[in-house]
This record gives C-alpha cells, structure tokens and sequence, in this order.
C-alpha cells in the first residue's frame, strides 16, 4: 500500500537533478553549438568561433573581426526502469529545445570581446501519473540561464602563438516538480517551486606554438555557482489526510553547481584534417547532501554522495575546401557520478557512450551548420545493498539531440591564425 508523501527533500531533488535524460553526465549537457557537437565536444584547444565565450574564452582573440552564431538543440531523450519481476517504465518527457546565442568581436590588435547565452544544467523529465514511483515524481524542471560577457587577450606579439581569455557568469534558475501524493487509495498532489540566481567565472588559455604550427592546446577552467533557491510548496488532497502533510507556505533549499576544469590537445596530420583530444574534470563531489528548509521551519537532510567524474571526448573535422563544407565526427564517454546507491526515477542515468557526426556548408561570410549526438542504449541495475536505494530497478538511457546554428563573420580580413584550421580553409 502507497504511504504519505516521505520528504520535501526528495520532492526538491530536482534542484540538482531535472536533466534526468539529457546527453551529458547527471545534469549537466554540452551541446550549445552544432559545430561542437560535431566533434563530440572537442574543441578546447581549437575553438576560435563565437562558441569560445563559454567553451574556451582563450579562443575569443584569435579571430578577426566580428562572429555571430545563433542556434540551438532538439533533445529527443528516453529513460526508464524495471523493477524486478514488472514491465520496464519509460518516460514520457516531449522534445525539449534549448537555444544559444554567442557573439565576438575584435576590438584592437590585443583584444576582443564576446557575449554568450547558454543553458547547460537542465531539461526536463515526465513519467506517467501511475507509476511505481509516482510518489517520488511525476514531472520535474530545472533551467538555468548562463549568461557570459567575456573578453580575450591575444598575446602572439609577445609570445607567438599565446591567447588567454575569461567571463562572467551570471546565473538566473528556475525549478518546478509535480508529485502524486497517496493515502492508501486517495490521491492528491504536491507542487513545487523556486528561483534563484548565483554568479560565477570561467577562464581559458590557448597555445598554438610557432615551431610546430600543426599543433594546438587549451585548457579552461570553470568555476562552481552557489544557488540559493527559494519558492513555494502547495499541497492538494482531501481532508482528513491534508493535515498530515507539511503546510502550504515558503520552502528554501542550496546547492552548488560543480566547478569543472577542461584541456585538450589538437593536430592537424594533413592541411584539412584535424583532429582532437578532450578531457573533461567535473568536481560533482560537492554534491554530498541536500538540505530543505520546510514550510513552518521543519528541516530535512538528504545524503546524495555524488562523485567526481572525467569525461573523454574525441573528435575529428575535415574541410573540403573545393565544395566550401567541413564534415566531422566525435566520440564521447561520459560516466555518471550518481553511484548506484542513490539511483532513483528522479534522474536516470548511466555510463553513456556518445556517437556524434556533424557537417558544415559556408556561403560568403555565413554559414550553416548541423551537428547529430547519440547517447547509444545503456543500462545499469541499482545497488543490492539494503535500503540503498530503497527502491531497486534496472535503468536505461538513450537519446538523440539534433543541434543547428547559422554563424557569421563580418569585418574579418584574411586569416591570421599560425595554424592550419579546417573552418577557415572551408570558408575561403
């Protein structure tokens, strides 16, 4: 028989944890540009477009002129699980698009700017209203809006080949969850949900070193962002059962978004191809527990354990310069740090193993361009120890995210990079 409704604190597990099937680990995604889903994410030590702002600020510099770059991502995204011995639940989460937009310019010899909008913790995750863990959640939200002025330093005329670059984060959120909530065989629900906005950095170095100009290296860090989220519970059943749940009234809740530090290495074997090398830190250990402020000042803590995780991205770009395109393609694995004591319906995940393939077409001084990712079929059971979690199930993930972007440079003269780069020999 279903009880009452446990705890807000995992009610408000979706502060860190509304991705539930997005393409990257936990609740974190990574495709805000079609190029860079292309090549499964590598572009650390390459990315000189728009896209530097948020993928390496070291990049900003590098181009000439003036870049704009407008698109965003489909996620088409399936989780489910299957208790022992019960038919496989699946989600019921539709297409979620998430936009981009990112802008450069070079404003002196030394210097350049950027702005970029982003939104990489979130999605959404919907089950259906009756199952097995409905009382954990039916449907959960989490948006945060990255917002990033950021400006680069090119560093060539004192050290050939040197660019460094950094931002600032500012970071509105948002959360919502719908819940059932049951007495024996009377239903009611919960509804939560909250705002917050934190702030926060990111900073980048490229090297392109004059000896070897085939060769490229970055590295970016950036920082954790602290929110604060605070918003309202409203509870809904009949009476007499209402007032055995907490009142309806103001609930607040913190949690860190991980820092992350990034590097790679890319080389280009032969003029037009290049290729590139990822790996990906991200410090999800500060993820060990969550603490609720409930209405009328009761206090609720959950221990969630999280895990740091590296991340390895591989990708490849060859420019066909005689029909102004560029293909590519990546690999990308990505290990969850949930561990399987803390796995619930509240966020399905898994080691994924990402396939991506993308291309490009330049007409004059735009392009268009269209990047695929795959988060190929994968499973894992929860642990068998007890009562962690309490609720045993195998789980899968699969998606598929379609990224587009129409870029455009204006004012550029001709390249000035000491490097062979694909884009730019495709769009001369």
């Amino acid at each position: 028989m279903r009880t009452h409704m446990k705890t807000l604190s995992a009610a408000l597990f979706l502060v860190a944890g509304a991705a539930g099937v997005a393409s990257g680990n936990a609740f974190n995604i990574n495709e805000h540009d079609a190029k860079v889903t292309g090549r499964g994410g590598a572009s650390v030590a390459s990315n000189t477009d728009a896209s530097s702002v948020i993928f390496n600020p070291g990049g900003i510099p590098v181009a000439e002129g003036t870049q704009v770059s407008v698109g965003g991502s489909l996620y088409i995204a399936k989780g489910s699980y299957e208790p022992p011995g019960e038919e496989r639940i699946k989600t019921t989460s539709p297409p979620t698009p998430v936009p981009n937009l990112f802008v450069t310019s070079r404003v002196h010899d030394l210097v350049a700017v950027g702005f970029g909008v982003h939104f990489p913790f979130g999605l959404s995750i919907s089950w259906p209203l009756t199952h097995p863990q409905a009382d954990a959640i039916t449907s959960q939200t989490l948006r945060t809006y990255f917002l990033t002025p950021a400006v680069g330093i090119n560093l060539n005329k004192y050290v050939p080949g040197l660019s460094i670059g950094g931002g600032v984060d500012i970071v509105p959120a948002t959360v919502e969850l719908r819940r059932s909530i049951f007495f024996g065989d009377v239903a009611g629900e919960a509804h939560l949900g909250g705002d917050a906005v934190g702030f926060g950095g990111r900073a980048g170095i490229q090297y392109r070193p004059e000896a070897l100009p085939q060769l490229r290296a970055g590295l970016m860090w950036r920082s954790k962002v602290d929110l604060d989220f605070e918003g309202e519970a409203d509870f809904d059943i009949a009476q007499p059962f209402r007032d055995q749940l907490p009142p309806d009234g103001d609930i607040s809740t913190s949690i860190t978004l991980p820092q992350s530090i990034s590097g790679g290495v890319a080389y280009n074997p032969i003029r037009d191809l290049q290729v590139e090398l990822n790996v990906v830190w991200i410090n999800w250990n500060v993820f060990d527990e969550l603490n609720i402020q409930l209405p009328g000042g009761a206090e609720s803590i959950t221990i969630e354990d999280y895990e740091n995780t590296i991340t390895w991205r591989v990708g490849a770009e060859y420019a066909l310069p005689k029909y102004k395109a560029a293909v590519r393609a990546g690999f990308i694995y990505d290990p969850t740090p949930i561990p399987d004591t803390a796995q619930t319906a509240q966020l399905p995940d898994v080691n994924r193993k990402n396939v991506t393939l993308g291309g490009s077409y330049y007409f004059g001084d735009y392009s268009a361009n269209l990047g695929l990712l795959w988060v190929t079929p994968g499973n894992r059971d929860t642990s068998d120890e007890l009562y962690m979690p309490v609720f045993k199930a195998n789980y899968g993930v699969q998606a598929f995210v379609t990224s587009l972007s129409i870029t455009g440079t204006f004012g550029a003269g001709a390249a000035k990079t000491p490097a062979p780069d694909p884009t730019q020999t495709a769009s001369r």
